[in-house]
Order: structure tokens, then C-alpha cells, then sequence
């Protein structure tokens, strides 16, 4: 299979506070998402997947705790927030 190497900007450019909080917070949030529904497929409790998903959930809870801080410190100091967001993609053998 050729190799394949795709890069993809996801979010490019200068937002206001509350329209970083709906780009950011809501990329969280279909994460987080994406993760409980994975969670709600795996039968085995001793399933390596549900403790990475669980720990996945942490992480981007504690993510939201960090963005929803700098928003706030923004729009109280008068800042707009410059967000870069790439995706890269690649073919991975299994």
C-alpha cells in the first residue's frame, strides 16, 4: 500500500473568547464523547481499551478545566486567542 501522509488544519485563525469556547470546548466535548460511546461497546471490564479510554476522559476533562481558565482570563484582559489545529493522518500497519 502506498504511504500515506495527510495533514489536515482543523482550526486556523484569531477568535473572540466566546467563539474560542465554542470551537475549543466543543471539540472536547465530541472527543469525550467518542470515548463514552467506546467505553459503552466494550463487554470486559479487564479490557485494556476501557482503561484507555477512562484515562483518555481524564485527560480531556482536565483539557477543559485549562481552556475554559484561559478563555476566561482573555475575555477579562481584553485578548482575542490565535488557535492552530492539525490533524495528521497516516496509514499505520496493523
Amino acid at each position: 500500500m502506498k504511504q500515506m501522509c495527510n495533514q489536515i488544519k482543523l482550526v486556523e485563525g484569531e477568535f473572540g473568547p466566546g467563539d474560542s469556547a465554542d470551537v475549543l470546548l466543543s471539540l472536547i466535548a465530541d472527543k469525550i464523547k467518542f470515548h463514552n460511546l467506546q467505553k459503552l461497546l466494550i463487554n470486559d471490564a479487564d479490557d485494556l481499551r476501557l482503561m484507555r479510554a477512562e484515562h483518555r476522559i481524564g485527560e480531556l476533562k482536565e483539557a477543559r478545566k485549562s481552556v475554559i481558565e484561559s478563555i476566561i482570563k482573555a475575555r477579562d484582559d481584553g485578548y482575542s486567542l490565535k488557535i492552530e489545529a492539525t490533524v495528521n493522518i497516516e496509514y499505520v500497519k496493523k
